[in-house]
């Protein structure tokens, strides 16, 4: 199919001059240099990036954000874009896929939320229909700019896909009320059978080329309700009764800038948000098909969204990673600037400082004179927040303080005790039998289960006092004659100590095994894990016997505050009275650094942090750490979403493109640093 920009070579060999040798010579050298440098193929791409990431009006509401995919040999430009009206998800969640994509042939203009504020607040249009301004737009309008922009992209463009998601399900003839001609749903729409572009006299044959992408797109929906249909508008007819479609974004691209154009329709009424993207994908490989792009598929992913972490930078002064769930304390009159969110998502991310600001205040300055909360939103769904609190007005240290979550309510001790019950008093544990206190050091770690540290589940047990003897390691004690808590960390036995904490990997599983006792205790102490209901209906609070899967079965509510760390309590028992208790702290894998080598240095980036380097150099991974002491399991890393071998040290290729090294741990992300070209 012939494409904009296309060019035909059409050449002559060129004749002797009188037998003059070196002139034939010169002008066949020249000719090959010419078509060299100046035929699309492989060689000629390798010195253009393959993608372009732009953003417009970064950190508002109407932020824009604009992926450019180039492939490796020249072809069509097609433009894909959803999320143009907000509460349509099928559409912008399929768009979204296409930007990590890959190209052969051709390439992609991308635009997965062409109007974010809607899609923040899940309304079709909340400053109007955007996509009835493309006949015309106010001044004053908020949509105008990126209107404009819009356009601007079609221009570029050999074709435009607008992808929605429409009420019903489209039918030639009327057969219910959901099933008609005035539906929208499970249909490619289109403005005529046939346009002829007046200024060139092109003839664009819309239906023809729909009717070829539903034979592709119904092969692979056996359902025969959900099969798609081409639905010709004919928009132009005085007869036509979607007249308004002449105001939209496929009518301007087909009358103004002669591409053809279509909007892709899936049903609001499919069953799930999954088939909808399923099917927009269908309609947008079918059409790249057509049209002689070649791609690499994209992959659905419907994992709900995890915050990990804000970056907040209070006054302008040095950021501070701030949890999920987690205060900041701050001084009134404050300036809160969030200036990055940490989450299992890159895209479609923003943060309302609730009481100020506007809809999405990422990056914008915001005073705060009140308690308030910071929510964190991926698309129109919230997944995380934090809390900003203020310090007393007449504190003398003003210096913003970073609490858990688990300051403000604190769980106290008691058999089977739930919010809502009444909470039974909380006894002092006795004076050790045996001083000092316990003290279970990393290398006794290692000599009591070298196994644990190899399978990553465990980092440290810290307790609260260190060895006051010479240095040797401290006998075993006791309180109230519990002497340890004896626990299987996916299947590595290990004992924990009175007033020891054990850090544990987020997905590890731990059983409750037994107590240790070197002296008798009731028969009926229990051993009670807060936080998790190993038995359901059990109001005894007995875990003995029960595993914990710590990403799954943990109750946050129930962790408690210990020395600056979220634990949870591990508890001996006897109705009320807590006979010795030692504490789970549950950390979620994180990256601390990655060790590079280049060019004879070494960098170590921390979590987030980039690094400069020449396309082309060879850069060396050498260590990567994550916090808390974590081991690595089941590692994986990309670079610039490829993977590459998890033996370390591995050495890469720095590419013509930022990308991020990303580092996953058993199928988990931990987190990335960033490599960008540098031409020095």
């Amino acid at each position: 199919m012939p494409w904009r920009g296309l060019i035909t070579y059409q050449t002559k060999t060129p004749k002797s001059d009188d037998g003059n040798f070196l002139k034939t010579f010169r002008r066949c050298f020249w000719f090959l240099v010419f078509v060299f440098l100046t035929l699309p193929g492989p060689l000629a791409a390798q010195d253009r990036s393959d993608r372009q990431h732009i953003v417009y009006f970064e950190g508002t509401p109407q932020e824009l954000v604009i992926y450019k995919i180039y492939g490796r040999l020249e072809g069509p430009t097609i433009m894909v874009m959803g999320g143009i009206q907000g509460d349509e998800p099928g559409g912008f969640m399929s768009a979204d896929l296409y930007v990590d994509m890959a190209l052969k042939r051709g390439n992609l203009i991308v635009v997965p939320r062409a109007n974010f504020k809607s899609i923040i607040l899940f309304e079709r249009g909340p400053d109007g229909d955007m996509n009835r301004k493309f006949a015309g737009v106010q001044e004053k309008d908020p949509d105008r700019d990126r209107v404009e922009i819009i356009k601007n992209l079609m221009a570029e463009s050999d074709l435009f896909l607008n992808l929605h998601d429409g009420s019903g399900f489209f039918r030639t003839v009327w057969e219910n009320e959901m099933e008609n001609p005035t539906r929208f749903g499970q249909c490619i729409i289109a403005d005529a059978e046939v346009y002829v572009n007046p200024k060139t006299n092109q003839v664009i044959r819309l239906g023809d080329d729909a009717r070829r992408a539903i034979d592709l797109i119904n092969e692979d929906i056996p359902e025969e309700r959900y099969k798609f249909r081409f639905a010709n508008h004919d928009t132009l007819s005085e007869d036509s009764i979607h007249k308004e479609q002449r105001k939209s974004a496929s009518f301007y691209a087909l009358t103004e800038l002669g591409i053809p154009a279509y909007g892709i329709e899936t049903s609001k009424q499919l069953p799930s948000l999954e088939m909808k993207i399923h099917q927009h994908n269908l309609a947008v490989n079918a059409f790249m098909q057509i049209y002689g792009v070649i791609p690499e598929q994209p992959r659905i992913n419907l994992d709900p969204p995890i915050l990990q972490y804000m970056v907040i930078s209070v006054n302008g002064e040095l950021p501070v990673a701030v949890a999920d769930g987690q205060t900041l304390m701050i001084a009134p009159g404050d300036s809160v600037e969030v200036v990055h969110i940490g989450a299992t998502y890159d895209r479609g991310l923003s943060v309302d400082v609730l009481g100020v600001g506007s809809l999405n205040d990422i990056r914008m300055p915001l005073v705060i004179e009140k308690p308030t909360k910071v929510i964190a939103r991926k698309d129109n769904e919230t997944f995380g927040q934090i809390s900003l609190r203020l310090l007393p007005a007449d504190s003398t240290d003003t210096t913003p303080k970073l609490l858990l979550a688990s300051q403000v309510e604190v769980v106290g001790a008691g058999a089977g005790w739930l919010p809502g019950m009444t909470m039974p008093p909380m006894n002092p544990p006795e004076a050790s039998e045996t001083k000092p206190k316990p003290t279970l050091t990393l290398n006794e770690l290692d000599k009591a289960g070298p196994a644990i540290a190899a399978a990553g589940s465990l980092a440290s047990l810290a307790a609260d006092q260190n060895l006051n003897g010479q240095g040797g390691v401290a006998p075993v004690s006791s309180v109230n004659g519990v002497s340890g808590f004896i626990l299987e960390v996916d299947g590595q036995r290990v004992i924990l100590r009175p007033s020891e904490t054990l850090t544990l990997r987020q997905g590890a599983k731990v059983t409750m095994v037994d107590l240790e006792t070197v002296s008798p205790i009731p028969s009926d102490t229990v051993m009670n894990l807060r936080g998790f209901i190993g038995r359901p209906g059990d109001t005894t609070g007995n875990d003995k016997g029960t595993t914990a899967d710590t990403s799954k079965n943990m109750i946050p509510r129930f962790a408690m505050e210990l020395h600056g760390r979220r634990v949870y309590q591990l508890g001996a028992e006897h109705g009320p009275k807590l006979l010795a208790a030692a504490y789970l702290e549950i950390s979620e894998p994180r990256l601390r650094s990655v060790t590079l080598e280049a060019n004879g240095t070494e960098k170590v980036l921390a979590l987030g942090q980039r690094w400069g380097l020449k396309p082309g150099t060879q850069v060396t991974v050498k260590e990567v750490l994550l916090d808390n002491r974590l081991d690595l399991v089941n590692p994986r890393y990309t670079l610039g979403g490829r993977s590459f071998s998890p033996s370390l040290p591995q050495t890469l290729t720095m590419p013509s493109i930022a990308v991020s090294l990303a580092v996953f741990t058993d199928d988990d992300l931990a987190g990335k640093v960033v490599l960008f070209p540098v031409n020095k």
